[in-house]
């Protein structure tokens, strides 16, 4: 439950909201980081990443009571590493990239992104929603499947550090 959060709002990203987006997002991977949760590199994803999205239309912020909180990037791009993953559902919209603030964590936030997520799937037409989630990552992935995402197959990506390449995806039908 979230207590001190009046409002909450999910809003496309713009390039005048970049360096803040970045300034978030760096102390997400820094406590990532801190805590051996080796999910994001120098590369993936970074300021290069979230203006590429911001130009495609893809990036969403979410604003608790008109603050940045957090960002994810939404479309139907899918690693071809989820080729051989046996999904259920079609018409899916894919979560990229989500993270939420550190200072912010603990309040029942990262349910309510997610809620926003799912809203706005729904509210463009979208059967169900697939992502991935680091599985070193206990917390995001316990918060996935408490919300209902189903565990559909691990994928491994190489380009990651030895031992943290594998990544569970999931996906939750919306209707």
């Amino acid at each position: 439950m979230i207590k001190d959060v009046t409002s909450l709002e999910l809003k496309k990203a713009t390039n005048e909201q970049l360096d803040e987006i970045t300034a978030v997002y760096q102390r997400s991977k820094k406590d990532l980081d801190e805590n051996g949760l080796l999910q994001w590199d120098d590369h993936y994803p970074g300021r290069e990443y979230f203006e590429e999205q911001i130009g495609y239309g893809d990036l969403y912020c979410l604003y608790s009571d008109g603050e940045l909180s957090g960002a994810v990037t939404l479309n139907t791009w899918q690693a071809p590493e989820w080729s051989e993953i046996p999904w259920e559902y079609d018409e899916e919209l894919v979560v990229h990239a989500l993270f939420l603030d550190p200072m912010k964590q603990g309040k029942g936030l990262g349910t309510r992104f997610l809620e926003k997520c799912e809203e706005y799937a729904a509210e463009n037409g979208y059967l169900s929603i697939r992502l991935d989630a680091y599985a070193r990552n206990e917390g995001a992935n316990y918060l996935y499947e408490k919300l209902g995402y189903v565990y559909r197959g691990s994928v491994y990506f190489t380009s990651k550090p030895e031992g943290h390449q594998e990544y569970r995806c999931y996906e939750k039908l919306l209707r």
